[in-house]
């Protein structure tokens, strides 16, 4: 095979990869969103601000892709999630537990890809994915009128696409385009129906989509000798109605993921050891679907309106902390732990458990070993540990009284391989 095939078939198989990649669904632990971004972020805690390892980076900050040099990523992230919820004393039905055991497994596919166009130009591309949802055989909902089964499937996937432009041999700034697809699905919630501005249009109306874009712009660079830092900012991803479930979320329809913001540093100690810590700002208090709480019903809002109510979810603090040691030439070992604010205020809980999103802290662990050839094998596994938000006045009332609690706990794990190359591969 010639050079030109060769390159031509590498660049064809890798945005081949990622274009597949990125059809496909996620489930998150942070809100609908991964801790990290990668599968070395991942083993580390999820650190994604600087000190960039593998192309996955440039999805949390585009400036990163300056510092990598030529290389392309495939992965395979795997999230096995068990949430569950309880509903008691309340007049509708019995006291009584219920277990989201329909689906609890969820593949999540990577890549990415970097190539330099120049001494200070580079190009980078890689998919991010986000999701959340449940899936009950026994829905809890049943007591007030619903299905016998019920649940929601949200999942949204993108092609990120980054430029990044090095001013001095030290410093990177970055910008990002990010294109995704947004799928829902909800079914089994009937008895909320009379509580919207369009009841036709709000449940087991199957998978609707809906197209959403939005930027990312970052900086990174190095502080003093050993010591690098990072900044970056990520758009709302301004997104389509779903037009088929335009009476259950707010602005008929419309679910958008919030804005991100954070920075990190990073300090190579002695030994290979490097030190990193992260701080992000999630934003979903501002997206009305994920943020607008169930008084708003009572302000005389429906469900489906403008204002109309949403998850209740309130802004989240996210913090890193990772290690990258690198044990020899050809291994490398991480570990790291993250904590995040609750999402999920009390009074939020019966809603809340149709994505029962209230995780708050990571234990982290990964690996990778270099081939002679150059090529990369990367592994990590994480624990989410399990989180139980008991309801407090989160039954109306109208349906019987009483109180819900949401718990959910997630086990992850995943492998990568990944490889430099240059001019002569």
């Amino acid at each position: 095979m010639t050079l030109m095939n060769s390159k031509t078939s590498r660049g064809v198989m890798t945005v081949g990869s990622i274009l597949w990649a990125a059809s496909l669904p996620a489930h998150a632990a942070y809100g609908p969103f991964e801790h990290g971004y990668g599968i070395k972020s991942l083993g580390a805690g999820g650190i994604g601000y600087t000190s960039a390892e593998d192309s996955y980076w440039i999805s949390g900050n585009p400036a990163t892709a300056a510092t990598l040099g030529a290389r392309y990523d495939i992965g395979l992230d795997w999230v096995t999630v068990l949430p569950s919820g309880r509903i008691y004393d309340n007049a509708a039905g019995p006291d009584e537990t219920y277990s989201s055991d329909g689906t609890r497994q969820f593949p999540i596919p990577q890549a990415g890809w970097i190539r330099p166009l120049s001494d200070q130009l580079t190009l980078g591309i890689s998919i991010f994915s986000a999701g959340l949802g449940t899936d009950y055989t026994h829905n809890p909902y049943e007591r007030f009128g619903g299905d016998p089964v019920g649940g929601l499937a949200m999942s949204q996937s993108g092609i990120v696409s980054a430029l990044a432009y090095k001013p001095s041999p030290q410093q990177a700034i970055g910008i990002s385009l990010n294109v995704s697809y947004q799928t829902l699905d909800v079914k089994g919630i009937q008895p909320f129906a009379a509580l919207s501005e369009n009841p036709d249009k709000f449940t087991n109306q199957g998978n609707d989509g809906a197209f959403g874009i939005g930027f990312t712009v970052g900086w990174t660079g190095e502080l003093a000798p050993g010591l690098s830092a990072g900044l970056a900012y990520r758009s709302t991803t301004w997104t389509q109605r779903t037009d088929d479930y335009a009476g259950l979320l707010p602005d008929q329809g419309r679910l958008q993921l919030p804005a991100i913001w954070g920075g990190g540093l990073a300090y190579a100690l002695r030994q290979g050891l490097t030190v990193a810590v992260d701080y992000q700002r999630v934003e979903y208090a501002s997206e009305r679907a994920l943020g607008n709480p169930v008084s708003r019903l009572d302000q005389g809002h429906p469900m489906g309106s403008d204002n109309g109510p949403g998850f209740g979810w309130q802004d989240q603090d996210i913090y890193k902390l990772g290690l990258v040691w690198n044990l020899t030439p050809t291994l490398t070992l991480r570990g790291g732990y993250s904590h995040a604010s609750q999402i999920v205020a009390r009074t939020e809980t019966l809603f809340n458990l149709l994505a029962p999103v209230v995780g708050q802290d990571h234990y982290t662990a990964g690996a990778s070993w270099q081939s002679k050839s150059g090529w990369e094998l990367s592994g990590y596994a994480a624990v989410l540990e399990r989180k139980n938000i008991h309801g407090q006045q989160s039954i109306p009332d109208a349906l019987g009284g009483g109180e819900a609690n949401v718990k959910n706990d997630m086990y992850m794990w995943g492998v990568s391989v990944g490889r430099p190359f240059g001019d002569a591969d």
